[in-house]
């Protein structure tokens, strides 16, 4: 990652359909092999093919048509898993990658890499789901055991690209101004061939990625970038529609959860040139997150010793975990457990696939 990582910028650039100045391309198509986001450059591979190597723009060509076919495949098997859903008497959420799938136009598809299908069913809809996807051949690989906070099973089968995550509740829920009831009014339907499923709104899709990045992937506190949810964020604003920001942030519950989506926004608006809207202000903690996340793609080497800036906020994720003022001695207010001190360091140091 080291080698790649002044790439960060000029691959934006690419991504935005610029040609970068004095662009190192085994730079930028490392860190784009690197943050999955090879698939996304075709169309600036397509539009600037003059300006680009040959050996460039056949790579990509190459990744993103064996991407077309692995993403056909998947929506064949999303299809298949809904309809099995469907004759159990279940409609369940698509999340993440499965819902782009869903709702976005199929030439687009091969421009994103997935790895899994994000299927959400009620908790009283578990037992019926695993015995419905079980009857076309689906097995456990692996089934949260009741001790962690939430519960998901990952399911698969041989022949397939890819494995279905069934989960029993909104991820980051937590966080969000809304109660479950609330949250299904953000739903719509969807219809994926012969399936009928349900598909978040444009701004709740948003807030599922923010979260899923900043807090279950420890992003926020480890300052990390996932480019290609980012790449997603773009995809749902610049839609027919797009997100709209107002309704968005009256979703989000409690300081943390704020500060978390503005880095994110603000992020995105920095790298792709988006529009900041001038009814909100840029506040200091998501500047400095975003100041944060920037340098370190630089020098990964200062990761580590910029870690304590994602502390700063800590104290508002106590307050957002036990719903009040933390009580107890300065160090305690302030700072995590030496363990997940201990597993931040080591998130901040570790080579994630996908993270920058």
């Amino acid at each position: 990652m080291a080698s790649f990582s002044h790439a960060l910028l000029p691959l934006c650039d690419c991504l935005k359909g610029k040609v970068p100045q004095r662009a190192d391309w085994t730079a930028i198509v490392g860190l784009a092999n690197h943050t999955l986001t090879t698939p996304s450059l075709i169309g600036f591979v397509t539009a600037q093919r003059s300006a680009i190597p040959d050996e460039v723009a056949a790579y990509v060509h190459a990744l993103h048509e064996r991407n077309a076919i692995r993403n056909n495949r998947l929506s064949d098997q999303l299809e298949e898993a809904v309809v099995a859903l469907n004759g159990a008497g279940i409609k369940p959420l698509l999340l993440k990658g499965a819902a782009m799938l869903a709702t976005i136009p199929p030439t687009d598809r091969a421009r994103r890499l997935m790895s899994d299908l994000d299927l959400v069913v009620r908790p009283d809809e578990i037992d019926a789901a695993m015995k419905a996807l079980a009857s076309i051949g689906y097995n456990v690989d692996y089934e949260a055991d009741g001790q962690q906070k939430k519960w998901y099973a990952d399911l698969k089968r041989p022949a397939d690209v890819g494995m279905i995550d069934l989960h029993r509740e909104f991820p980051g829920q937590s966080f969000l101004d809304q109660t479950t009831a609330d949250l299904r009014s953000h739903l719509r339907a969807s219809r994926l061939g012969a399936a009928n499923a349900l598909v978040p709104s444009p701004e709740l899709q948003a807030l599922i990625f923010v979260m899923h990045d900043q807090f279950q992937d420890h992003d926020y506190w480890t300052g990390s970038i996932d480019l290609r949810h980012l790449l997603d964020l773009r995809t749902l604003i610049a839609a027919p529609g797009g997100v709209q920001w107002d309704g968005l942030m009256t979703m989000v519950s409690g300081t943390l959860a704020r500060n978390a989506v503005e880095t994110q926004l603000m992020l995105l608006t920095t790298l792709f040139d988006l529009p900041w809207p001038d009814h909100y202000p840029k506040r200091l903690v998501p500047r400095v997150q975003v100041w944060r996340q920037l340098l370190q793609a630089r020098f990964p080497q200062i990761r580590y010793f910029l870690l304590p800036i994602g502390l700063l906020d800590y104290r508002s994720h106590r307050r957002a975990a036990t719903g009040k003022q933390p009580s107890g001695d300065r160090k305690r207010r302030w700072l995590p457990r030496l363990g997940t001190l201990r597993f931040l360091m080591s998130l901040s140091y570790g080579d994630r696939a996908g993270k920058i």
